[in-house]
Order: structure tokens, then sequence, then C-alpha cells
């Protein structure tokens, strides 16, 4: 089987779907990620990187870095502007042909709130969202989610650029119950090692300084994902057992 995980930018793969990634790698799935941003827009806190061509190379080196340590394959980016995706008219093209190229059993991607309403998640999972709906025989597609409120800091941090307002309320990040729970204390130091890979996003080279004090330890025991066609929940079941039974 095979699973794509289509992420905005480098490290998102990270803390959302890495440890089902590595699960399904290890059950021998082909996995593939592919980041429609290549990040350049973002700081860079190791000093590697000082221009945005730069950082975007190494965030996408960082990536493959990533994908590696899971058991993955980092594809080829479409570098799309970071902080632009909103506006790109070439985003629809990108997302279908990365899906086509691909042809994943299973799909993943950021949820309706975009984990923390950042403009750039909400505008690929809108366009995921668009190519599967118009695809004739589309591949069954999961969303990442998060705890309600867990992301509350990181939206609290990111206020500047989420809109005016806002895009997402504060009291739409994240559910109380998500449809799929995935298990994976068992890969959860290759989480943290695929968080780790992304050193120049990562403040003193932590992982768990991603983002503010709390949300990476509660990302380590569980991956929650929400179904988008109902339709699908019987097919979508039937991989994630597959997936599980990976665990020792």
């Amino acid at each position: 089987p095979r699973i794509l995980a289509l992420i905005p930018h480098p490290d998102d793969e990270a803390y959302s779907v890495a440890g089902t990634l590595a699960l399904a790698a290890r059950a021998g799935w082909i996995c593939t990620v592919i980041a429609i941003s290549a990040g350049e827009a973002g700081q860079c806190h190791n000093g590697a990187a000082a221009e945005p061509a730069a950082l975007a190379d190494l965030r996408l080196a960082e990536l493959a870095r990533s994908c590696a340590v899971l058991g993955a394959e980092a594809g080829p980016s479409p570098r799309l502007p970071d902080g632009g995706l909103a506006r790109d008219p070439r985003l629809a093209d990108a997302v279908a042909a990365a899906i086509g190229a691909a042809a994943p059993d299973l799909l993943l991607t950021l949820g309706p709130d975009g984990a923390y309403g950042h403009p750039d998640h909400l505008a690929l999972h809108r366009a995921v969202v668009a190519a599967v709906d118009a695809a004739p025989a589309p591949p069954a597609l999961l969303f990442a989610a998060f705890p309600s409120g867990l992301f509350l800091p990181q939206y609290e941090l990111c206020r500047p650029i989420l809109g005016n307002p806002p895009a997402v309320a504060p009291a739409d990040l994240g559910v109380e119950r998500p449809d799929f729970r995935i298990p994976i204390a068992a890969v959860a130091d290759r989480k943290r090692a695929a968080l780790a890979a992304h050193r120049s996003q990562l403040p003193g080279g932590d992982p768990a300084a991603i983002f503010p004090p709390g949300i990476v330890p509660a990302l380590l025991a569980e991956e929650w994902f929400l179904l988008h066609r109902p339709g699908d929940m019987a097919r979508v079941a039937r991989l994630l057992l597959d997936i599980e039974a990976a665990c020792p």
C-alpha cells in the first residue's frame, strides 16, 4: 500500500503524522511526504541559512532527513511561496499533480483548523479536499487532528499572521473525539528524531521547542485523525489495522 502526506512546509509532517508514517513504513508501506512550500519565509535558528533561497534548500534537506528517520521518502516540492499558498493560482494543480504521481491508497494532510489556523495550512487543506472530491477514483483522505485547545498557545503566538480576524476562532482549534486514534508510543523515538531533523526551526536545538511548552510531549503517545468521507470508514479501518499491526 501507498501513503502520501501532503504538508504545507517542511516540519509539518513531524508533529502531525510522523508516528503513523513510521508505523506504515514498518508495515512495509511505501510512504511519501511532499511539502508544497519549501518554508523559505521561516526563521533560521541555527544561523545556517540567511537568505530565503538558502533556507528553502536547507529546509528541504531537513525534510529528507526527517523522512529517512521515518522510513519515508521526501517527494519533490513544487516550492510554492511560503506564506502565499492561498493566493497562488498554481496550488490546485500542484496538489493534483502530487496526488497523481504518488497514487496513494491513503492520503494525509492537516485538518480544517490547520492545527493552529496558519493561512498556508488552511489553503492546503482546502486544495486537498477539492482535489479529492473532484477525482474519479480518489484515495481515502484523513486529516490530522489534535485535542481541543492543545495548539492555543501556538495560535496566540502566531496571531500577527493569522488575519484580522483569524479565519479560525480559538474555540474551533482541535477536536474532542477523533474518528481514528493511532497509538504511536512504539515509534515515539522516531517521531522525536523527525522533529529534531528540522534543526533550523528549533531554538536551542530542542525538538520540544518547535512549539510552546507542553505541546510536543502531548503528541508522542497517539496521533488523531478525522475521516473526510464517511463512506471510506471500512476501507480506512482496514488500512489502519494493518499499520497498527506493526506495533510490537
